[in-house]
């Protein structure tokens, strides 16, 4: 079955059944569980600097790009590949189940709700992703850093903002995607997936309470 053939466990078993050497067995588990990483937080660049500096970052054995893009990498590169090709199908697939989810609720007013909220939770999503690029870089609401504090004004949020982020704490609203609140404030889905988190739900709390103190 052509699916089957593209889904990057079976590469990376093909690559660790071949592999002789030891070392060169480490580096594909390393780069292995970096690409599962990558594809678990929804990114899509799979680029050999990107893998090598997650890799990295969590103290993993992973090849150094040079030795990735030379004669010596075709494992390395195959399995990378296989990765990218299999999150971004990944990507498409989901796409398409959660829009003829939405689209088969009958009733329009609850699927204009579904939609909207659908789309805020996106967008909130996309944000915390950015975020985790910039390498956890801190954001400034309205504030100035004293003493390693950050001192954060009244937020001026208009009515269409305070609605978005009352939605996307919703329980009864979460709910209607297959979403759920775990013990710290984390975001489930169905499956018991982390969408967001622990602390996401406290964080927007906090933000609405500074907007109505």
């Amino acid at each position: 079955m052509p699916d089957q053939a593209l889904l990057p466990d079976d590469t990376y078993e093909r690559l660790i059944n071949e592999a002789s050497d030891p070392r060169r067995k480490r580096s594909l588990e390393a780069i292995n569980t970096v690409c599962q990483l990558l594809h678990e937080r929804h990114h899509q660049d799979f680029t050999y600097k990107a893998v090598v500096t997650l890799g990295k970052d969590r103290g993993l054995p992973v090849p150094s790009e040079k030795t990735i893009v030379n004669d010596s990498g075709t494992q390395y590169r195959e399995l990378i590949q296989a990765w990218r090709l299999f999150s971004v199908d990944h990507k498409v697939k989901t796409a398409s189940v959660k829009s003829d989810w939405i689209t088969s609720i009958e009733d329009p007013v609850l699927r204009l709700s579904v939609t909207m909220l659908a789309k805020q939770l996106h967008t909130l999503r996309a944000k915390i992703a950015r975020q985790e690029n910039a390498h956890n870089a801190p954001i400034y609401l309205g504030g100035a850093k004293e003493e390693g504090n950050f001192c954060l004004e009244k937020l001026n949020l208009n009515d269409a903002e305070i609605n978005a982020l009352k939605g996307a704490i919703d329980s009864q609203a979460l709910a209607q995607l297959g979403y759920t609140f775990g013990d710290r404030g984390e975001v489930l889905d169905i499956k018991g997936k982390r969408i967001f988190k622990p602390g996401f739900r406290d964080a927007v709390e906090k933000i609405l309470s500074l907007h109505m103190a």
